[in-house]
C-alpha cells in the first residue's frame, strides 16, 4: 500500500478530513499570528527597552548609537543563521511547496526557524516585511496537517495556500483581503469550493488571533471625506504612482532572484545592515517594515526629506534583499505608496485644489500595493482592512485600482 493508503485517517470519509483539515489550519494558523506577535513585541523589549504601543518613541528612547548596534548585531546574526542553514537545507517558498506536494516535503524545522528568523530581523528594525513568516509557517502547517490526514494532492495544494492566507490573516486581522491574496497570487482557481475553503480558513485563524494581537486596524486613520476634486487625485495618482511601483517590483524581484546565499552572505548582509544601522542612528523613521514612518504620516507628519526618505527607504528593501536576508515587501509597498499619494496631494494643492491628503495617502497605498502584489482587489480590501475605512471610501480606491491595471496592462504589451 502507498503512504496515503497505510494513513490511519484515510478510513474516514474525504469530505470529513477536508473539514478537519481547514478547522486545524485555522486554529494553527492562528496560534502562528500569536507566535510572531510575541516574538515580534519581544526582540523590540530586547532592543529598544521600554514596552511602549508607540514604536517610533520606542526607537527614539534608545540612543543612535543604540539603535547603530542593534542593527548591527542582528544583520550578523541573520547572515550567520541564513549561510549555516541553507548549507544544510533547500529553502522552499510557498509556490515551490505547493508545486512539490507528493514528491517532496520542506524541512519542518529548518523552515520555521528561517521564518521566524524573518520576524526578529523585523522586530531589531530591519527593513524588510514581515508578512511573509506567518504565510510560510501557515503554509508549513497546513501542509503537514493535511498530509496526515490523507488527503489527496490538489487539496493538500489549496490547503497549503489557505495556510499561507490564514497566517496573513492572523497577524494583520485582514481575514477578506488574506481570502482574496489566495485567489489572486497563489494560483488557486475561483470555485465555490475553494472559495468556501479559503474563508473559513482565514476568518478561523484571525479570530482564534485576535484575543491577542488586538482586532483593531493596524493604523489609526481618521475617518475620510470625499471632495468633488478627488476624482483629479483619483487619475492624477494613479497614473503617477503606477509607473513608480512597477519599477519598485522590478528591483526587489531582481533583488530577491540574485539574493546572495553562498560564503558571500557572510560579508554582504552586515554591510547591508551597517548602511541601514547608520541611517536608522540619525533617522529612525527608516526603521522596521514601513509601519512607523506610515503611522506618522498618517497622524499628521511630515518633513522637506520625505522624498529622498522614500527612496531610500525603497532602495533598503532591495539592498537587504539583495544582500542575503528574507522578508516581504508588502508593508513596504503600502508605506511607499502611501508616502507618495501623501507628496503628490500635497503637489496638487498647490494649484489650489481642495484635497484630502489622507484619501491620497490611501489611493497611493492601494496604487503600489495593487501593483507590486499584482492583485489589485488584494491591494484595496488591504487598504480598507489596515486603516479600518467605510465602504463610501472604497469607490475611489476601485476607480484609482482600475485605472492602474489599465496602465500597467499597457505597459506590459509594449515590453
Amino acid at each position: 500500500m502507498g503512504a496515503q493508503g497505510r494513513n490511519s485517517l484515510t478510513w474516514l470519509p474525504k469530505s470529513l478530513r477536508l473539514f478537519l483539515a481547514v478547522l486545524a489550519t485555522g486554529i494553527a494558523s492562528g496560534m502562528v499570528g500569536i507566535l510572531c506577535h510575541y516574538l515580534i513585541e519581544f526582540i523590540q523589549f530586547l532592543a529598544f527597552g521600554n514596552d511602549n504601543s508607540d514604536l517610533l518613541l520606542q526607537y527614539h528612547s534608545v540612543s543612535a548609537c543604540r539603535r547603530f548596534f542593534v542593527i548591527l548585531i542582528a544583520g550578523v546574526f541573520a547572515s550567520l543563521f541564513w549561510y549555516f542553514l541553507q548549507r544544510r537545507i533547500s529553502l522552499l517558498s510557498i509556490s515551490k511547496t505547493k508545486q512539490l506536494v507528493g514528491k517532496r516535503s520542506p524541512n519542518f524545522l529548518g523552515q520555521t526557524l528561517h521564518a521566524l528568523v524573518q520576524v526578529a530581523i523585523v522586530g531589531a528594525g530591519a527593513s524588510v516585511g514581515k508578512e511573509g513568516a506567518p504565510r510560510e509557517l501557515g503554509a508549513l502547517c497546513a501542509g503537514s496537517l493535511s498530509k496526515g490526514l490523507g488527503l489527496e494532492i490538489s487539496e493538500r495544494q489549496l490547503m497549503i495556500a489557505c495556510g499561507a492566507g490564514a497566517g496573513l490573516a492572523a497577524v494583520y486581522q485582514v481575514p477578506f483581503a488574506s481570502a482574496l491574496f489566495v485567489l489572486e497570487t497563489l494560483g488557486v482557481g475561483w470555485k465555490l469550493k475553494n472559495i468556501v475553503v479559503i474563508l473559513f480558513s482565514t476568518y478561523l485563524s484571525a479570530y482564534c488571533a485576535r484575543p491577542i494581537v488586538g482586532g483593531e486596524a493596524i493604523y489609526a486613520v481618521n475617518k475620510v471625506s470625499l471632495y468633488p476634486n478627488s476624482l483629479i487625485q483619483v487619475f492624477v495618482l494613479a497614473l503617477t504612482i503606477t509607473p513608480l511601483a512597477l519599477v519598485f517590483k522590478v528591483l526587489a524581484k531582481s533583488a530577491s532572484k540574485s539574493r546572495m546565499t553562498d560564503k558571500r552572505i557572510l560579508w554582504t548582509m552586515p554591510l547591508s545592515y551597517v548602511v541601514l544601522g547608520g541611517i536608522a542612528a540619525f533617522y529612525p523613521l527608516i526603521m522596521g517594515n514601513g509601519q512607523v514612518l506610515a503611522q506618522w504620516l498618517f497622524s499628521g507628519g511630515g518633513s522637506a526629506y520625505l522624498p529622498l526618505i522614500l527612496v531610500v527607504k525603497g532602495l533598503m528593501v532591495c539592498l537587504l534583499l539583495w544582500a542575503g536576508s528574507y522578508g516581504g515587501t508588502l508593508t513596504p509597498s503600502f508605506t511607499l505608496g502611501a508616502g507618495l499619494g501623501f507628496l503628490l496631494t500635497r503637489c496638487l494643492e498647490i494649484f489650489g485644489l481642495s484635497l484630502n491628503t489622507t484619501l491620497g495617502m490611501l489611493l497611493g497605498a492601494t496604487v503600489f500595493l495593487g501593483t507590486t502584489l499584482d492583485a489589485p482587489l488584494t491591494g484595496i480590501a488591504l487598504v480598507l482592512g489596515f486603516t479600518g475605512q467605510g465602504e463610501l471610501v472604497a469607490v475611489p480606491l476601485i476607480l484609482a485600482s482600475l485605472l492602474s491595471r489599465i496602465i500597467k496592462n499597457r505597459w506590459k504589451k509594449k515590453q
